[in-house]
């Protein structure tokens, strides 16, 4: 009874980080009657996991044969759950799996699966996993199913994660831990509108029948949980043997409460009239009134506009706008008034600025900022490069004040995920030609007289039959990170291939294009691959605030500053939602300009949308949170030897 609780303790720990993308469930260590074994499975049970995976190497190394690749496989298992997935990786390639006991054949598939997903690779992990052996014991079960659940969940298919979570629920004895998965299964299927669960379900059984007739109580009752009350116990006496918790409904609106948009009647927007933020400002308006316009629910606010062009009145505004009835703001936008806000002790209300700027004091609890900044798109391109398995950039930057930003922040994040090796090369913006710093960069002269030794070897090797052997060495690069607006990279790319860089992929940030490709910048920036907002790519054209719809419609002078209408609109969409955004393990709003979070410092960001430049930009991804990503430790000399170069680090 006791190693049964333990079970279901370890299980309550691991399962919940693993909805939210971070881990899986463990299964507790079957192991040999050896004391050591058994000391080794409970540092494994107090997540005591790089102790564990010692121990159990040590008892590898000294097993007879018949234990020799359990050891091993349990060692690989403890690495998993410690975040050593490389480290991991090699050991599950010691093993012989026909060596292990029938008993943990498909502990190894598990283990496997786990590793996929941990990887960011769902589908393999879907792959591993097609079929539940049978018979197997139920804490081998809860991790399939967790597995499973979280695999979907990754690829964001909603019915196949519900349908891998009603099949865990039906395995779990522990009622707070069965609770949470409860309200995971409502808040999915509470979604759907009935016909499209009907759809998706055609041929239910009583279980799956009875959550989907309460997912449909809930969706007639969202905010009247005193009027539920006689339809919930018809829908009992329908269902009496359903799992549904006593106290789900309880703990769904209460849950729902705390997520529920504060109410809004009034909004001030604060925006500068005349000075260098004008144009800019027109179009955020622009932007804002569009999806205010759009916006049909009964309760709309009031917009009341502020002029802010002067930011030394800024205190005297806001306090207006408190006086004015607001609820909320929008604004200022520019930098020296949003710091005057930063550095006060407290605000009359919350506030939503339009720029973002760094103080050493903290800013006061209603103040979000929310900013376009090129410096985040630089931390977001050396996440996304670890998240595909690259481990050593090189960096072109401009010398100007704004490229060294960009080039701080993507350095700081790229040794914050774990990465050391970096060249890095900065270029003179104002000068025509940035041929030099591309050539030293990538070392072009180096690689030339490389090249021209592998080819000189290959011509000698079809006259003789002496064959020498010859491999190109490393480069110490495998992509490279060019900082530059659209005119510089359409000079940037054709130099990188020139220099014999044309097999290294390149990538961006959104000042690299505008949004479009003419023909004759096809040649030159095809290929490159960057980060950008979700409403410049939709090509959808049925949506009222479309982009197709509304850029014809900006004066000539303002479409430099068509990214900042999609700011606008998830200005206003994203403000009764800031309270929701600052819980801990919620799901991103889903914007016009990425997914927005809040961080600890109520910086409104984005995960942006990952493409690659042709006609029509080829979609790869969304960037994935900074805490799921770390930068793969460089390949030894054995493994780059072994290593198929025609494919992807990714892939790897």
């Amino acid at each position: 009874m006791r190693n049964r609780n333990v079970l279901l303790i370890l299980f309550l720990v691991m399962f919940l980080p693993l909805l939210a993308g971070c881990g899986t469930a463990p299964v507790k260590p079957t192991v040999p009657a050896d004391p050591q074994a058994a000391h080794a499975a409970r540092l494994f049970e107090q997540q005591r996991y790089q102790a564990a995976a010692d121990l159990y190497l040590d008892l590898a190394r000294r097993a007879s044969a018949d234990t020799h690749d359990l050891y091993l496989l349990l060692a690989a298992d403890s690495l998993i759950h410690d975040g050593q997935l490389d480290k991991a990786d090699n050991v599950l390639g010691q093993l012989d799996p026909a060596a292990l006991p029938r008993a943990d054949q498909f502990r190894r598939v598990l283990i496997q699966a786990d590793l996929a997903l941990r990887r960011h690779q769902p589908q393999a992990a879907l792959n591993l996993l097609t079929t539940l052996p049978t018979p197997i014991d139920n804490d081998k079960k809860i991790r399939f199913y967790t597995i499973r659940a979280a695999a979907y969940k990754e690829q964001q298919d909603n019915i196949a994660y519900v349908r891998e979570l009603m099949a865990l629920d039906n395995l779990l004895t522990d009622d707070e831990q069965q609770l949470k998965v409860q309200l995971d299964i409502l808040a999915v299927l509470t979604r759907f509108s009935t016909s499209a669960l009907k759809e998706q379900f055609p041929k239910p059984d009583t279980t799956t029948h009875g959550w989907l007739e309460l997912a449909g109580l809930l969706r007639d009752f969202p905010d009247a949980p005193e009027n539920i009350i006689a339809p919930y116990r018809e829908w009992r006496d329908l269902f009496p043997y359903h799992p549904a918790l006593p106290d789900l409904l309880t703990s769904y609106y209460s849950h729902q409460r705390q997520l529920a948009p504060v109410e809004i009647k009034q909004i001030a927007v604060l925006l500068p009239l005349t000075g260098p933020y004008a144009r800019p400002a027109r179009t955020l308006r622009d932007g804002l009134m569009g999806a205010w316009y759009n916006d049909t629910s009964e309760n709309r606010p009031q917009l009341k506009f502020y002029d802010s062009s002067n930011s030394d009145q800024i205190w005297p505004l806001l306090n207006q706008a408190a006086d004015e009835g607001a609820d909320m703001v929008i604004g200022p936008l520019a930098k020296p008034a949003v710091m005057q806000l930063a550095r006060a002790g407290g605000l009359p209300l919350p506030v939503l600025a339009l720029n973002q700027i760094s103080t050493d004091s903290t800013p006061p609890s209603n103040l979000y900022q929310y900013s376009l900044s090129p410096e985040d798109e630089a931390r977001q391109v050396a996440i996304w490069a670890a998240y595909q398995g690259f481990r050593e950039p090189a960096m072109l930057y401009p010398s100007s004040s704004l490229g060294k930003r960009m080039a701080s922040a993507f350095m700081e994040t790229w040794r914050q995920l774990g990465g050391s090796s970096m060249r890095s090369q900065a270029y003179d913006p104002a000068s025509k030609d940035y041929s030099t710093p591309i050539a030293q960069l990538v070392m072009a002269a180096q690689r030339k007289a490389q090249l021209e030794k592998l080819k000189e070897i290959e011509e000698y090797n079809k006259e003789s039959e002496e064959k020498i052997e010859y491999t190109l060495p490393p480069r110490g690069i495998d992509f490279i990170f060019a900082i530059g607006n659209k005119q510089q990279m359409r000079q940037i790319r054709p130099l990188l291939q020139f220099h014999y860089a044309e097999d290294l992929p390149v990538f961006s940030t959104s000042r690299a294009w505008d949004g479009q490709l003419k023909n004759d910048e096809r040649f030159d920036l095809a290929g490159i691959i960057l980060p950008e907002m979700p409403w410049i790519i939709d090509n959808e054209t049925d949506h009222p605030l479309a982009r197709k719809n509304l850029q014809d419609y900006l004066a000539r002078s303002e479409r430099k500053y068509l990214r900042l209408i999609p700011m606008g609109m998830d200005a206003y969409q994203v403000l009764p939602h800031l309270r929701e955004l600052e819980m801990i393990g919620l799901a991103p709003f889903k914007g016009n300009t990425g997914l927005l979070y809040l961080n600890h410092n109520r910086y409104l960001l984005r995960r942006m949308t990952w493409i690659s430049l042709q006609e029509q930009p080829r979609i790869l991804g969304i960037t994935p949170p900074v805490d799921t990503v770390t930068v793969l430790p460089p390949e030894t000399p054995d493994a780059m030897t072994d290593t198929n170069e025609s494919i992807t680090p990714a892939q790897r």
